[in-house]
């Protein structure tokens, strides 16, 4: 609608040199409107010499030439775009972006030349990125999907599951749940919690779909040791969030939600391991107050425009996150090579069980057979893998089963375990006896097998070791 009102007051603007010119020879000069209508056009092209008889024709001589010349740098524009686009369409990279700014132009800048500026139409790309409103992305998707049909298609959206498509090249992706990825990765948690005996204590102050994806997160890829205590203590509305989740009650790593404000806990705050505060309204007084109020010497802030022009942005005692502009960098956004690790282990299982040639049409094949869950269930695992890789090397071994000593295989085994089990409890599934002997039942969800795995049979736990072999055997 916005794009149509604007076509149209740019044609209304053209019309009106032509307008004020009938109303002049025609209405007031009293000449055949025919007549009147041939120099009224002419004027466009400067082609009325005669003196004008009164001030609307006047006004038309002028105006018509100047609304010719508009048009024809628009034209020019226009033009120059969509060469420009097919020029930029000749590198075998090429991304065309949409959306509104401000998020336009950061990707656009990050992308250098391989960056194309979409705008309101169609431009020939290799891949498209669609940001902003999910309706809006969605909608643009629905008018174009023909000729999108074979190009990676990356669409915000912070209500639809990254697996939600069944569109194999349109993939979903939430600015909240990469940055949370990416802070996890980058925090290094692992070293912290060994020198603590795996013994933490994390403090989010603020909550909402940022808070909810480093919590869902941290619990999947926190995992270091099968008696660790990592404590996650929320300051902020997560009502919502706990009645969905009801399964997070049955994590060993307590979350705690706290009903009264951080600073009736002074002690808790000054003494936890990691401090995160999250981007929220009025942030940085609330950082002034804990700067004054604790001797922390590191607090983790997930950075908004608000703290970029703050004098607080030069605080040594602040470690910052610009989880945004983190989240929009074009290498995490059309990264694959989680997807790509996930389909590997998933055709690995097929390999070594059901004899599947390993193929990358067969890679695609029993993906596609996945059910949404268990894909997830498979991006989760090759998620963690980096974590288990970070633990082996910081133990000296190599990332081989073959090479691992047996306790060391012993320990990754379960503690792949407590991420499976984890996996499935914050999906709300709990320990249960299916019906006709059955392993599951995705219908009740319960499974036999949500259990410590120090009561697993003999049988299921090599099943976990089995299950470590293959994860290291996948690149």
């Amino acid at each position: 609608m916005k794009k149509w009102l604007a076509q149209s007051r740019k044609f209304i603007l053209f019309l009106l040199p032509l307008a004020f010119g009938l109303i002049g020879l025609a209405g007031v000069a009293g000449e055949p409107f025919l007549n009147s209508l041939y120099q009224c056009i002419g004027m466009y092209l400067m082609d009325y010499g005669d003196t004008p008889p009164n001030v609307f024709v006047e006004i038309a001589r002028w105006t018509a030439p100047l609304a010719t010349a508009s048009w024809v740098v628009f034209a020019f524009v226009a033009l120059r775009r969509v060469l420009g686009s097919w020029l930029q369409y000749l590198r075998a990279d090429s991304v065309a972006v949409y959306g509104p700014e401000p998020v336009v132009s950061l990707l656009l800048d990050r992308l250098g030349s391989r960056g194309i500026a979409g705008g309101h139409s169609l431009l020939p790309a290799h891949r498209y990125i669609l940001v902003g409103p999910e309706e809006k992305s969605l909608s643009f998707y629905r008018e174009h999907q023909q000729a999108l049909a074979d190009k990676p298609v990356y669409l915000q959206s912070r209500s639809l599951s990254p697996l939600a498509s069944n569109q194999p090249l349109l993939k979903f992706f939430c600015p909240e749940a990469n940055a949370a990825r990416l802070f996890w990765q980058t925090r290094e948690l692992y070293p912290i919690s060994r020198r603590k005996a795996h013994h933490l204590q994390i403090v989010l102050l603020g909550f909402g779909r940022l808070g909810e994806e480093l919590l869902l997160r941290g619990l999947l890829v926190n995992i270091f040791a099968p008696d660790q205590c990592i404590q996650y203590h929320i300051f902020g509305t997560g009502d919502r969030f706990e009645a969905i989740h009801k399964g997070i009650a049955q994590v060993e790593d307590p979350v705690i939600f706290h009903r009264e404000p951080w600073y009736a806990q002074l002690n808790l705050i000054e003494q936890a391991d990691l401090l995160l505060v999250l981007e929220q309204e009025d942030q940085p007084r609330l950082l002034e107050d804990l700067l004054l109020a604790t001797t922390r010497q590191e607090i983790d802030v997930f950075a908004g425009d608000t703290l970029a022009i703050s004098p607080l942005e030069q605080n040594k005692r602040l470690r910052l996150f610009p989880w945004e502009q983190m989240a929009y960098t074009p290498e995490i956004l059309l990264d694959d090579s989680l997807m790509t690790r996930a389909k590997a282990i998933n055709l690995r299982y097929c390999h070594l069980y059901d004899k599947v040639a390993e193929t990358a049409e067969n890679r695609e094949a029993e993906w596609a057979k996945l059910d949404s869950f268990t894909r997830e269930s498979n991006i989760s695992a090759a998620d963690y893998h980096l974590i288990r890789l970070e633990m082996l090397k910081d133990k000296g071994l190599p990332a081989s089963a073959e090479n691992l000593p047996g306790q060391t295989l012993e320990l990754l085994a379960e503690l792949e375990h407590i991420r499976w089990c984890r996996y499935h409890y914050l999906h709300n599934w709990t320990w249960g006896q299916p019906e006709g002997g059955k392993r599951k039942d995705p219908v009740r969800r319960i499974h036999a097998d949500l259990l410590p795995y120090g009561q697993l049979t003999e049988a299921e736990k090599e099943k976990d070791r089995e299950n470590i072999r293959i994860l290291l055997s996948v690149e």
